[in-house]
């Protein structure tokens, strides 16, 4: 688990500092809350991840429901952030929306990789206990 975390961090500097080569390279696109929505990816992610993990060591069988139950809710929190910002900062629009969807699409991709690499993990261990 302390892996998964360390990598969740470095992609959140990773996502941080796109936005700062786009603050450089291209600073009429750039807004403040983009390194922001860095930090908000990790975190969100990292309680979806700790929350789904220890339903798997407490009650494996529960593991589906809670892993759906929490991705729907991580779901509808990034709608409530999306909206609730479109709607305060129309003037800044486009680039929120751009910004939010490429940190939702790498986080999305990360939390699924290190999702299927620690079913794994957990799938070898349990074989080899047998």
């Amino acid at each position: 688990m302390k892996r998964y975390y360390i990598a969740l961090v470095a992609m959140a500097l990773l996502l941080a500092l796109v936005s700062f080569v786009v603050m450089w390279t291209a600073p009429q696109a750039f807004l403040t809350v983009m390194p922001l929505l860095a930090l908000y990816f990790a975190v969100v992610t990292g309680v979806q991840h700790y929350i789904v993990l220890k339903s798997m060591y407490q009650s494996p069988r529960r593991f589906v429901q809670v892993f759906l139950a929490t991705t729907v809710a991580t779901l509808f929190v990034h709608l409530a952030v999306f909206a609730a910002y479109l709607f305060t900062h129309t003037a800044h629009a486009k680039p929120f929306a751009l910004a939010f969807c490429i940190g939702f699409a790498a986080m999305m991709v990360f939390e699924t990789a290190a999702m299927v690499i620690t079913i794994g993990n957990e799938r070898k261990k349990n074989q080899q206990q047998k």
